[in-house]
């Protein structure tokens, strides 16, 4: 069987789809959840098994309108430690 032109083509382009897709998945977006005295207490819950969306409601305490406000770009969901991870390599 003789590889044509159009089935180099065919290669070419799903090479690039799987470089975009893998490239994608590998970039950290959000910014880790910083280790320091304000966030302690989700690295501690955390660390004791508590469950993340409990975990999550103490955001809402310091992150909300008046606080510390979030950037104008920021998804609307609270769902906080499924983006911003916690950085265990600092403990």
């Amino acid at each position: 069987m003789k590889v044509t032109q159009r089935d180099l083509l065919t290669i070419a382009a799903i090479a690039v789809v799987l470089v975009v897709l893998i490239m994608s998945t590998t970039h950290e977006k959000a910014k880790p959840v910083p280790f320091d005295d304000k966030h302690r207490a989700f690295y501690e819950a955390m660390k004791k098994g508590q469950d993340r969306i409990d975990a999550e409601k103490g955001c809402l305490t310091c992150h909300n309108s008046q606080a510390i406000p979030l950037p104008k770009k920021h998804p609307p969901k609270e769902q906080c430690l499924i983006c911003h991870k916690l950085n265990y390599s600092k403990q």
